[in-house]
């Protein structure tokens, strides 16, 4: 049996949903550079998936012969913040419609900062609102997007 390190599993992984991206584009047509079809930029984001995860496998089969070897990574894993986050995002989805975008994201983003890196306050209020305000700037007024308005109408 080939005894693989982890850059390596990753590494053929990433090479295999590469390689079915490519062959799913394919149908899609790719046209040609100056006249591109539908499958063209997923075609060049399979080749371009491939090619670094091809590099990552000879890199990682170098390490191996140095004696880099496999490394459980889950064991002793906190998984208390990544569980944190989840269910904030579950939250932010089911809450997004009722109190809107921009009231939604400010709480997301304050509860964020001060849940899974405490900061003081100032932070969390001005991080929070600062990225709600940045966020409306761009998906609602530059890219004109339709964002949620909530209860209260923002």
């Amino acid at each position: 049996m080939i005894k693989l390190n982890n850059d390596q599993v990753s590494s053929l992984l990433w090479l295999t949903l590469a390689v079915v991206i490519i062959l799913a584009s394919i149908p899609y047509g790719l046209g040609t550079l100056g006249s591109p079809g539908t499958g063209f930029l997923p075609f060049l984001t399979g080749l371009s998936m491939g090619f670094f995860a091809f590099i990552g496998i000879l890199h990682s089969t170098w390490r191996r012969r140095q004696g880099v070897g496999w490394k459980p990574k889950i064991i002793g894993l906190r998984w208390q913040k990544s569980l944190l986050v989840l269910a904030a995002l579950v939250a932010y989805v089911f809450f997004l419609v009722p109190l809107g975008f921009s009231l939604c994201t400010a709480l997301f983003v304050g509860f964020l900062l001060r849940a899974i890196q405490p900061q003081k306050w100032p932070v969390v209020i001005g991080g929070g609102f600062g990225a709600a305000a940045a966020s409306f700037l761009i998906f609602e007024v530059w890219l004109q997007a339709q964002l949620p308005k909530g209860i209260w109408g923002f």
